[in-house]
C-alpha cells in the first residue's frame, strides 16, 4: 500500500537538518542528517569517509536534554559521492 501523500515508500521520511555521528572503535564521522526514517537514514558526510556495507554504531543526539538520543546499527547501503560532501543512505537495525 502507498502513502496517499505522493511518497513511494511504505515508510515515510521525516526530513531533518541534524547532527548526527557514526562510530566504530578505531573511527568517527560527524555529519549532517537530511531525512530520517523508521528503518532508514539519509546523511551528509565529508567526501571519502564511507564505503559501501560498513557498519557504524549510530548516535542521533537529542536537542532536549531530557531525552536521550536516537541510537542504532547502521549499515551503508548506498554513497553518492560529491566534490566536497557525500550523500549516504544507511539501514537502521536495533534503534533505541
Amino acid at each position: 500500500m502507498k502513502p496517499g501523500n505522493g511518497e513511494q515508500r511504505s515508510l515515510q521520511r521525516m526530513r531533518l537538518d541534524t547532527k548526527i555521528i557514526l562510530a566504530t572503535t578505531q573511527a568517527r564521522i560527524e555529519g549532517v542528517c537530511r531525512n530520517l526514517s523508521a528503518r532508514g537514514a539519509l546523511m551528509e558526510v565529508t567526501a571519502g569517509r564511507c564505503k559501501l556495507g560498513e557498519k557504524w554504531r549510530l548516535v542521533m543526539p537529542s536537542a532536549d536534554k531530557s531525552v536521550e538520543p536516537l541510537r542504532a546499527l547502521a549499515t551503508v547501503l548506498r554513497i553518492e559521492r560529491g566534490v566536497a560532501t557525500d550523500r549516504v543512505a544507511l539501514c537502521l537495525s536495533e534503534v533505541r
